[in-house]
């Protein structure tokens, strides 16, 4: 048969239980299409929000390691000046060695000339001879001077 149009219908007989076999073979085919089709959807969905989340703790790793090598950046800063200061305080301590075995040298040399001033005055003092005497208390009064420009 054709219609108005120029397409031929094919006009089928219809049986009730033959057609209520295709319309159930028919169900049970789109089922498991429209199922795949479900899941699709929702798997895309779930990738969508993995992805979406992926990109979330990119950034978030991205910020905090970001701030970190700020911090670090600003320490390196910090311990450039402190290598100025580590080098005047190398040199002092240079010149403090430097100095020290002559201050030493000083202290050394006062104490023993102290020691020796102590020793003339006790001898000048327990001595009988009258010339010895004298003798022991100029070199008292010798080392005396001395431990007086020790001080100095």
């Amino acid at each position: 048969m054709s219609g108005q149009n120029g397409k031929v219908y094919k006009l089928e007989a219809v049986r009730p239980e033959a057609r209520e076999e295709d319309v159930n073979e028919e169900q049970t085919q789109a089922q498991p299409v429209a199922d795949l089709a479900d899941t699709n959807k929702d798997m895309s969905k779930v990738a969508m929000i993995v992805s979406l989340l992926a990109v979330v703790l990119l950034v978030i790793f991205f910020f905090g390691m970001n701030r970190n090598i700020a911090g670090l950046t600003d320490e390196v800063k910090s311990l450039g000046a402190l290598r100025e200061d580590v080098s005047v305080l190398d040199q002092k301590v240079v010149s403090m060695e430097q100095e020290m075995p002559s201050q030493m040298k000083r202290m050394l040399a006062h104490d023993v000339v102290n020691e020796m001033t102590m020793k003339a005055s006790y001898l000048g003092n327990h001595l009988e001879d009258e010339a010895l005497k004298q003798k022991m208390l100029q070199v008292s009064e010798i080392l005396k001077s001395v431990r007086t420009d020790l001080e100095k």
